[in-house]
């Protein structure tokens, strides 16, 4: 694992965590924020269970199963992307060989050290690292990277491109996203700040110009307004979205 990392970085093990963030002065706002949520209400994150359930929620249809097999099919050194607390990626765990790697990489203490726990695999490890920033990968080195709803990264953009540069030539991105309908509200605004998210078009389009092949997707589900009273998206109550897989290969 320990070469996969550019050499001149600064790092700390613990367990298995890989500690990218050493000054938490330097720890993003966000994960400070949930951080102390979690901690201060005393809040089980109850991964093992989250991550049993998970293997149920993400092979209960054709769809999410052509995902996970998707990664599945793929050995080597793979890398899941601002994990969080779902446990999703559980599947790709129970297909894991003995050769392959598996980090999950997050930026809250609390989530970090969940998934710690969860899994004494010696092939899986944690990532303590901001995705705002560069990705501690040396070039090339990855065979396939995922990612579950990343639009709520700063800059979703930078990363897919460090994903591109740490890649193997014909590695694999698989991500799940949601988008939003051509001429809604929240389309409009996402497209004025320049989000490549902004719509599946817009995506596809700037995941190709850095040099990505679109291979195919499929969508998930079509929603109508806010899943929870707090999301951010949809601006309108009123506006359809979409849930989608999208694969890639670096090309």
């Amino acid at each position: 694992m320990v070469e996969l990392i550019k050499d001149h970085l600064s790092y700390t093990l613990q367990g298995n965590i890989v500690h990218f963030i050493s000054d938490e002065d330097q720890r993003p706002f966000w994960s400070k924020a949930l951080n102390a949520y979690l901690t201060e209400n005393h809040v089980d994150l109850r991964m093992r269970q989250r991550y049993e359930e998970q293997c149920v929620e993400m092979t209960k249809d054709a769809i999410h199963r052509r995902f996970v097999d998707f990664v599945s099919s793929v050995h080597g050194v793979k890398v899941d992307l601002a994990s969080g607390p779902s446990g999703y990626f559980a599947p790709f765990l129970d297909s894991l060989f003995k050769e392959d790697t598996l980090i999950v990489t997050d930026a809250c203490p609390a989530i970090i050290s969940a998934h710690s726990s969860a899994c004494d695999k010696s092939n899986f490890y944690v990532f303590d690292v901001d995705l705002n920033k560069e990705l501690p990968f040396k070039d090339e080195c990855l065979d396939i990277a995922t990612g579950n709803l990343l639009n709520n990264l700063d800059n979703y953009a930078l990363l897919v491109r460090e994903v591109y540069r740490s890649l193997k030539h014909g590695g694999k991105f698989a991500v799940i996203e949601m988008f939003f309908e051509h001429g809604s509200k929240t389309y409009s605004r996402l497209k004025e700040e320049g989000r490549i998210w902004a719509s599946f078009e817009s995506f596809v389009e700037y995941f190709e110009k850095v040099g990505f092949t679109y291979i195919g997707g499929d969508v998930i589900s079509t929603r109508k307004g806010k899943i929870s009273k707090g999301d951010l998206y949809p601006l309108d109550e009123n506006e359809c979205w979409s849930d989608r897989t999208l694969y890639f290969q670096k090309s």
